[in-house]
Formats: C-alpha cells, structure tokens, sequence
C-alpha cells in the first residue's frame, strides 16, 4: 500500500505549455499527514466506490494496472490537492524510479488540468516554494521541514478545471507579487498574510471570507486552500466549529512512503485521535 499527503496550495502562478514537463506553476503550498492510500486493485474506485477518474485512468494506462483501490478521509475538489495525490500514489504502485511516478503524475494532473503544482509540492514534502515551472524532476524548490499543527474546515469543491481555464492572467500578475512577498520573509505568520492577500485580490476568498474574519476575530491566523471552499488556520479550531466540523492535522515532512496494512490502521488510528 501507498500512501501520498494532501497538499494545500496557498499561493500559484500557473504556466501551461506544449510540453507537460515544463508547465506547472510557481508558488508556496505545504503537505498534511492526512491523505490518500492506494492499493492495486481489478478496477478503479475511490473509498469503495467506482469513479470516473481522467487523471488516474491516464497514470493506470501508462503503469499497465488494471485499477486502483484509493481511499481517504479528505473530500475530492475541495483544496486538498487529492487529485494530485492519487496520482502520485498510483503511479508508485509500478517498480519505477520515484521521480519518474512523480513526473508522471504532473503529466496527468496538467493534461486534466486538475492541479499544477501539486505533485512537485508532494514530490518534496513540508513547506515547499517552487521557484519554476515544471515537473517534479525539473524543479527548483526551497524546502522547509515546518512541524506545526494547523487547523482545516471545508465547505465544498471548487472546480479547479474552471480556475486555470479561466482568468489565468490575473492570477499569474497577483501571485507573483505575493509570491515575492512571501519569500523575503518565510515564516508561518507571513505564509496567512501572503497567502490571504492573494486569495482576496484574486477575487477567489469570497467563499469562505466570513470564516477568515472568524478565526481572526478570536485571535488566529486563517487562510483559503487552492482550490476550494477550504479553510486553514493556525488557532482557530474553535472559531472554525461555529461553521462546521473541523480537524488538526500536522505538516507532513515525510513525503510519499510505502504503509503495510499495520501501520495503516495505526495512522488512520494517530489521524483520528487529532
């Protein structure tokens, strides 16, 4: 069984070209102990059911599997970067070098247009600055073993497909000046400010706006996942509860690994007890 992290994305500016290898974006994001499990299986299917998946069907293809048994506690389309991670996790199922599944998985994720940085993000673990665009193996990245607990709610998916075929020039401008803003000073408190003031000039915060003013009032930090109606925030689990039902989890440093089924139960069991 493998096991790949959720990613969040906190800051993007996407680059699609011809080739798949060298588009991707540049940006901050950061991996979670929470993620996707993936075991081979006859057909493809995700938390016991039958999907249809482009991105994994396009890595299953290529790795010559007939199917995939994905599993996660993390909802689809909602900021967590799962689309990215099933791919990833899938493509390790082959005996393949890492970084050749890595760059794989990129290749499905950007021809679905379903993430573009995700993969590199998960290719490196912890907090992650992807200073080019382009497939894991071309990446230049700074890196950050960070080992806070951070606090997550969601309230649905965003289309990502929409986004990156949308106004992608006006996030392309915007992220690259928060971008900039964020790397003359890598700290967690600078990660919200830089992360919230790019998702709200981007116009992409007004989902989950009142949550942010929220976790703020009562003194924590919160921020938007890309792309989703998804919170993060750093003290602000009892705020987040007025809206739902929030979770902790840990920034994961780890990256992708291989978990018999004990040690599958006993991080599901570790997962849960946060």
């Amino acid at each position: 069984m493998i096991f790949c992290p959720a990613a969040i994305s906190c800051i993007f500016i996407p680059e699609l070209k011809d080739d798949p290898k060298n588009s991707g974006s540049l940006g901050v994001a950061f991996t979670i102990e929470k993620g996707v499990f993936a075991s081979p299986s006859d057909r493809l299917r995700f938390n016991g059911k039958e999907i249809s998946f482009p991105t994994v069907e396009f890595v299953l293809k290529r790795i010559r599997i007939p199917g995939v048994e994905l599993k996660s506690d993390l909802p689809l389309g909602c900021g967590f970067g799962l689309s990215g991670a099933c791919a990833v996790a899938t493509a390790f199922l082959s005996e393949k070098p890492a970084m050749e599944n890595f760059d794989l998985a990129h290749e499905a994720e950007v021809l679905n247009l379903t993430g573009l940085g995700t993969v590199t993000t998960q290719a490196f673990s912890g907090l992650v600055i992807r200073k080019n665009a382009s497939c894991p193996s071309k990446a230049i990245v700074e890196r950050y073993a960070w080992n806070y607990e951070l606090d997550f709610l969601t309230l649905g998916p965003i289309p990502t497909k929409e986004v990156l075929s949308g106004e992608r020039e006006k996030i392309v401008e915007i992220g690259k000046r928060w971008f900039k803003e964020f790397i003359k000073k890598v700290t967690l408190e600078n990660l919200f400010r830089t992360s919230n003031g790019f998702a709200k000039e981007t116009g992409l915060i007004e989902p989950v706006l009142d949550v942010i003013e929220a976790v703020e009032s009562s003194g924590g930090l919160a921020s938007m996942a890309m792309l989703g109606k998804t919170v993060f925030a750093y003290r602000g689990f009892e705020a987040l509860k007025e809206f739902g039902e929030p979770f902790k989890a840990r920034i994961d440093c780890c990256g992708v690994r291989k978990i018999d089924s004990f040690c599958n139960s006993m991080q599901n069991r570790r997962l849960q007890e946060r």
